[in-house]
């Protein structure tokens, strides 16, 4: 008993011994965002809070992006309120600063943010929910923020119109079956977009998804996506055309692909007007940048012309063009008309706000010649 009796004591006096100590010793833990105040005295801490702060005012670093567009805020525009700070400081945890921002202060940020981003895309701003997280950001003395604009703007404007275009001379069977299958198309945001992965597997037939790839083709030329990579229908089907000629077979992986390097999201709607015509609709945010393609031509293909002989053909055929010769008479009719080939380079005007533009080769394409075809029949003259 008398052992067990002093083994408690000994634990009690150990235990208080070691309270009395670690209180003794507890370091003071007050700070104002990264600013340690725990080691000075608290008629230091007015000098300590304004060196550091101003040194902070001076290297933070806080931006607002949008696309490839940054504004960076210069922070010196914020009144810090040291009294306030000083006030509000409770000791042995972590403060915030107190920072106040003028109504002449704000109307710079707001004037400059519409200049960077355009009011266009401002017109529907959230300025006061993003003052707000602005102010507790720096009340919390961070030293670098990064806001997304998107963040601050209206949901309906990442569905605004950027470009249309109707495809016409399509059969209604494969308007009908496109559109049965395909009415929104998405493009993500810092990916590589691709045609096979994202439709392929639905029953549609070559022709079907080639439809919808030029139609792609079409409406996203003039924005920031890039790097398309595809095969092409060297005779163009009746519904395409230039820049909006792209071939999918799927048995030799001929895909429609390209990059989008923007943070933000596009969709794609396809439409139907009427028994021959889709309508495609690229959808997203506004885009700062203005971008232009347009075809450049490079060389032309000549054609060939083929004569077939055709006894049939005479004097008396219609239309038909007589050539005379010393020894005979040659009769022909133009079946096909020969249309001369080329090689165009679409080139694609990228003009920075305030900036002048940046041309730079999206694609090439090759159309080639049409044979010229007549028939032909050479009549010997009599005598000869």
């Amino acid at each position: 008993m008398v052992t067990l009796i002093v083994l408690i004591l000994s634990i009690i006096f150990a235990g208080l011994t070691l309270a009395i100590f670690s209180i003794g010793n507890s370091v003071d833990q007050t700070s104002l965002g990264f600013i340690y105040l725990g080691s000075y005295n608290e008629d230091r801490y007015d000098s300590i809070i304004n060196h550091e702060v101003d040194m902070w005012m001076d290297n933070a670093d806080y931006k607002i992006q949008y696309q490839d567009y940054i504004y960076t805020i210069d922070l010196n525009r914020l009144d810090f309120d040291l009294e306030q700070t000083l006030l509000h400081i409770i000791k042995n945890q972590e403060n915030k600063a107190y920072f106040n921002l003028s109504i002449d202060h704000l109307l710079m940020i707001q004037n400059e943010i519409d200049a960077q981003f355009t009011s266009a895309i401002t017109t529907t701003f959230k300025e006061e929910l993003f003052i707000s997280d602005l102010m507790n950001d720096v009340s919390d003395l961070k030293n670098r923020k990064i806001y997304n604009l998107v963040d601050y703007l209206d949901q309906t404007i990442a569905t605004t119109i950027l470009d249309q275009v109707e495809m016409k001379f399509i059969t209604s069977t494969d308007i009908n079956a496109i559109i049965s299958q395909v009415n929104t198309i998405y493009i993500t945001a810092n990916e590589r977009f691709s045609l096979l992965d994202r439709l392929g597997y639905l029953p549609l037939t070559n022709e079907q998804l080639s439809i919808i790839a030029s139609g792609i083709q079409a409406v996203t030329m003039n924005t920031n996506l890039n790097g398309f990579v595809f095969e092409q229908n060297y005779s163009l089907p009746i519904w395409a055309s230039g820049g909006q000629n792209v071939r999918i077979l799927r048995v030799n992986q001929f895909d429609f692909t390209f990059y989008n390097g923007f943070d933000l999201n596009y969709q794609i709607s396809i439409e139907k007007i009427n028994d021959t015509t889709l309508e495609f609709t690229l959808l997203g945010y506004p885009l700062v940048t203005e971008y232009e393609t347009v075809p450049v031509f490079q060389v032309s293909i000549p054609y060939q012309t083929i004569y077939i002989y055709n006894e049939d053909i005479n004097e008396l055929t219609e239309n038909v063009m007589i050539i005379e010769t010393d020894t005979d008479y040659t009769y022909r009719i133009l079946i096909q008309t020969g249309i001369e080939g080329y090689v165009s380079f679409f080139m694609r005007t990228a003009t920075r706000l305030g900036e002048t533009g940046i041309t730079s080769k999206l694609f090439d394409e090759e159309m080639l010649p049409i044979t010229e075809i007549y028939y032909e029949n050479i009549v010997e003259k009599e005598g000869n």
